[in-house]
């Protein structure tokens, strides 16, 4: 029998792997290859992959990936991919690299083993929130008991601050629309109790919570959104397609927007050619950003505290306003918006339609990726952490799935 011990962030993620020698000689399926090409050290990152099986697994058989010093790591299968192809799984598991490293892993079924294997990412069905070492992100339940955005995030390592609405309004308000006709607007949130809700795997690299549909006053428009959630990591991401399966006419179409009340004292964020502003959001200088408006393409911005030591804020990965067509979908005068809300609170929102009404053709698609991150701003230069993990999220580890 041999032991392998994995050990990735402290102490995030912990593997005892015993390994029976009599067990059936494991099965290598294909040859993963990663490599980090941006000169970057990355000290927990996740490898995903789609790889192709001969059979559904067994429910006494599991997937490890064997790098080429031996060390077995568990691997979570998050999805079946069925296919003309044949059937395959979505699998993750956790890499460490060092700058212009390439590791290469086999994939490999094995007999059960017995292991333990402890994380920190959890899920509560019963409760709805999704934990880790840094955050735990509970969801609104009012209008969906399975769960719907994210309602409020506390802070583990800022003494459990919380980022909410004192109104129970979630702090992930987007995205959002409002008809031409109508005096409201309506957000995810919104989706009709119909929609489809479902979370997929608890862990223990990442957790998935997926919604899809219409919502009731505004049926022309398919929103689907998409949480992730990692073990080990200060961010979770959200992607979100809205698609015009009707024409419809809009006053209001909006995305990435964080509300909360007022529990920040600045913002900081990049512009498109990465210099870095950094305004109080409580002070006259704020009021720049009504003329000089912060583009709809900024790389990221943030909120910090700067006497509490906490940030949080948005690291944009994907922006693509392509409709079925090819082309542009329509847009006005799209820009980042910060905005003062009620209790003397901030906001942020990425404006695609506003202050006028605009008519949006079937077919036009909106969409984007975000990773909405907590950061340690108690230093002179707030921006470290966030370009540290900006860097990363946007050279992302090059995965090659090879044939044996």
């Amino acid at each position: 029998m041999s032991l392998a011990i994995l050990k990735y962030g402290n102490p995030i993620i912990v593997f005892l792997l015993l390994i029976a020698s009599g067990c059936t000689k494991p099965t290598t399926l294909v040859t993963i290859s990663v490599a980090e090409q941006n000169g970057l050290e990355r000290n927990l990152e996740y490898v995903q992959a789609d790889i192709s099986l001969r059979h559904i697994l067994k429910p006494t058989e599991s997937l490890v990936a064997v790098g080429l010093d031996g060390v077995v790591v568990p691997v979570q299968t998050t999805d079946t991919i069925r296919n003309e192809n044949g059937t395959g799984v979505r699998i993750v598991f956790p890499v460490a690299m060092n700058p212009h490293e390439v590791k290469k892993f086999s994939i490999e079924k094995h007999d059960k083993a017995k292991d333990t294997l402890r994380s920190d990412l959890y899920y509560s069905e019963k409760a709805v929130f999704v934990e880790n070492e840094h955050y735990t992100a509970h969801f609104g339940t009012n209008k969906d008991k399975r769960g719907g955005q994210v309602l409020n995030l506390e802070l583990k390592g800022f003494n459990n601050q919380l980022l909410h609405r004192n109104h129970r309004t979630p702090i992930h308000w987007a995205p959002n629309f409002s008809k031409s006709d109508s005096d409201r607007y309506y957000t995810m949130e919104s989706l009709s109790p119909s929609s489809k809700n479902s979370v997929k795997g608890n862990g223990p690299y990442t957790v998935t919570k997926i919604r899809t549909g219409e919502t009731d006053s505004v049926p022309e428009i398919n929103v689907r959104g998409k949480y992730k959630f990692y073990a080990g990591l200060p961010y979770f991401e959200f992607s979100s397609t809205m698609t015009v399966t009707q024409d419809v006419e809009l006053s209001l179409l909006r995305n990435d927007e964080m509300t909360m009340d007022s529990l920040f004292t600045h913002i900081i964020f990049a512009k498109p050619d990465n210099s870095i502003i950094n305004l109080g959001l409580y002070d006259e200088e704020l009021d720049v950003l009504e003329k000089e408006h912060i583009t709809d393409d900024t790389p990221w911005l943030a909120f910090y505290n700067k006497d509490k030591g906490y940030g949080f804020g948005s690291i944009r990965l994907e922006y693509d306003n392509t409709n079925l067509d090819g082309n542009t979908s329509p847009l006005h005068k799209p820009y980042t918006k910060i905005s003062k809300s009620v209790g003397n609170g901030r906001y942020w929102n990425r404006i695609l339609v506003a202050d006028t009404i605009l008519a949006i053709p079937k077919g036009s698609r909106y969409h984007e990726k975000n990773a909405y991150f907590i950061f340690n701003a108690d230093s002179e230069k707030p921006e470290d952490e966030v370009l540290y993990y900006s860097e990363r999220l946007n050279h992302p580890l090059v995965v090659t799935v090879e044939k044996n």
